[in-house]
């Protein structure tokens, strides 16, 4: 059986992390390089789902290269604070989630480029098995539910939607797993349902396992911004043109998958998606401005809830893309 970590263990967990992250600000030595011909070179650390294909379809298709920048992908440095703010990152993936809880800390981290916002029928939600007997968001009462991390985006959007829907969240058991594993976990019976989001939910999907719970179907949660891209203001301030050759690389990437129609395709070439699955997962539109005011909505429900120490103000924590 998989652990289930206390609710105050997790915070602390957290809280440890992000001080942590707080007192290493200003302490990296810089990482970033300018080759001759004033080329740039970037490290991110960028989850591998859908949420993020511009930036595996910016660096597959040269156009960094052609805004003078070399990004190198690391898929395991997603949503670490520490090593951005060592500059062993120069960006990386991030949800809102943790990049409000940072920043409420005193991190001084900031939103460079959105990743998706929420859409109903994108494949994102609460998952179960047909053999659960969970079909509806009162079945999840005193049921296990996993989560890819503690006080994140997973476990924000479930509490929100649940308690609309007049369900005790306080019953309901959220089980911290590796995001990876938690739809083998799922089909396996290991836990009763299962915050998921695509590829994984697609995968699911193909097992018969079924969403029960769209957080994104009406509601607070409606268009909310999901996750994006993220820097230091240290490393801002000091490479402003880099930040702008690296928000422009992205716009256009987006923009080309959402012109295009090759997303289905191209998700198959960074993720485990066979091309049978890729046809089955949703077709993306990738924003390519930060929703200063959803994202606002999103960090004051997180304050309500005790996910962050304190409100904060969105606006002042996001560079606009020029």
């Amino acid at each position: 059986m998989f652990a289930v970590l206390n609710r105050r263990h997790r915070a602390a967990l957290v809280a440890t992390a992000l001080v942590g992250a707080a007192a290493l600000t200003g302490c990296g030595s810089d990482d970033t390089t300018t080759e001759a011909g004033g080329v740039t070179t970037l490290t991110v650390g960028v989850t591998p789902v859908g949420d993020f294909a511009p930036i595996y379809y910016a660096e597959a298709k040269g156009i960094f290269a052609e805004h003078g920048l070399k990004v190198t992908i690391d898929p395991k440095g997603a949503s670490e604070v520490p090593p951005l703010v060592s500059d062993h990152y120069q960006a990386v993936s991030m949800s809102w989630t943790t990049f409000i809880q940072a920043t409420a800390q005193g991190v001084p981290l900031r939103g460079v480029f959105p990743g998706i916002s929420g859409k109903a029928g994108n494949q994102t939600g609460i998952y179960a098995m047909p053999s659960s007997g969970i079909s509806a968001a009162a079945d999840l009462a005193g049921r296990t539910v996993a989560i890819n991390q503690p006080k994140a985006t997973f476990e924000l959007n479930s509490r929100v939607v649940l308690k609309a829907a007049g369900v005790d969240v306080d019953k309901v058991k959220f089980q911290v797993l590796p995001l990876a594993t938690i739809g083998d976990a799922l089909v396996a019976g290991k836990v009763d349902a299962a915050y998921l989001v695509p590829p994984f939910s697609t995968q699911v999907e193909a097992k018969d396992a079924k969403l029960v719970v769209d957080p994104y179907d009406g509601g607070a949660l409606e268009g909310s911004p999901v996750a994006g891209y993220i820097m230091t203001e240290t490393f801002v301030k000091a490479h402003p043109e880099a930040v702008t050759a690296f928000q422009q690389s992205l716009t256009e990437a987006a923009e080309a998958l959402n012109n295009d129609g090759s997303y289905r395709e191209f998700v198959t070439t960074y993720t485990k998606l066979t091309p049978e699955l890729a046809q089955q997962v949703p077709d993306y539109d990738f924003p390519t401005t930060i929703d200063v005011a959803k994202l606002q909505t999103e960090a004051d429900l997180m304050a309500e809830a005790g996910f962050s120490t304190k409100k904060v103000d969105i606006a002042s924590l996001v560079v606009g893309n020029p």
